[in-house]
């Protein structure tokens, strides 16, 4: 059987677009769920963020499940992982969205958020994305990802 830690565990959205993406955070203990926004879906994007995540998340072991974007493999990837030993990845089977727990939340964002309502500009959608985020208890997020 395999060790038993505790970890804060961080899910990660399919990949909007090679233009944007989005990361959900999810943990156990109170304030240990957000949401940020990179603009690059890249090697250099998804490095800057995990450096976001090891500094939110100092002194925790991380475990971080992503879909298979080329961005989120590699070297460049394998050696930031090595040198964060306590940051762990976990690559997500393709063609599995039963496993892909961050669709439930997405999906819940959008009906409570941008149905029926029109943005002028998307900075105004990305503020609302935002603020509910923020409202979202840990309790809700649980029930949305039973894998935390």
């Amino acid at each position: 059987m395999g060790e038993k830690r505790e970890s804060t565990f961080c899910l990660y959205p399919e990949s909007a677009s090679e233009a944007a993406e989005y990361l959900w955070m999810g943990g156990s203990h109170p304030g240990s769920h957000g949401i940020t926004k990179w603009i690059s879906g890249n090697t250099d994007g998804f490095i800057q963020v995990l450096r976001k995540i090891i500094y939110r998340f100092k002194g925790k072991t991380i475990d971080l499940w992503v879909d298979n974007a080329r961005w989120h493999k590699g070297a460049r990837v394998e050696e930031f992982i090595i040198e964060h030993s306590f940051l762990h990845i976990h690559y997500l089977p393709p063609y599995h969205p039963e496993l892909n727990y961050q669709e439930r939340l997405w999906h819940a964002m959008r009906y409570e958020e941008t149905t029926n309502v029109y943005f002028e500009t998307i900075s105004d959608l990305d503020h609302a994305v935002f603020k509910r985020s923020q409202r979202w208890k840990p309790k809700k997020i649980k029930e949305l990802c039973p894998l935390i």
